[in-house]
């Protein structure tokens, strides 16, 4: 399954924001940076809204497709 939920690992600082905010718990930390669980994640946006690093974006099709 493709999500449109990324992580922009060179951004993040780990700061844990996304994973208090997280409704389904899909993001762990490590290695010292967020990790999304694709299993878990349902793509509801809520960590892209929280972070503070601006390091979770939203991939999306151009309207062509």
């Amino acid at each position: 399954m493709k999500h449109s939920v990324v992580l922009q690992y060179d951004r993040c600082l780990g700061c844990t924001t996304c994973i208090k905010n997280c409704p389904t718990e899909a993001i762990r930390v490590r290695s010292g940076k967020a990790a999304i669980l694709n299993e878990r994640c349902i793509d509801c946006g809520r960590c892209i809204q929280v972070c503070p690093h601006g390091a979770i974006k939203s991939l999306s099709d151009p309207l062509e497709k």
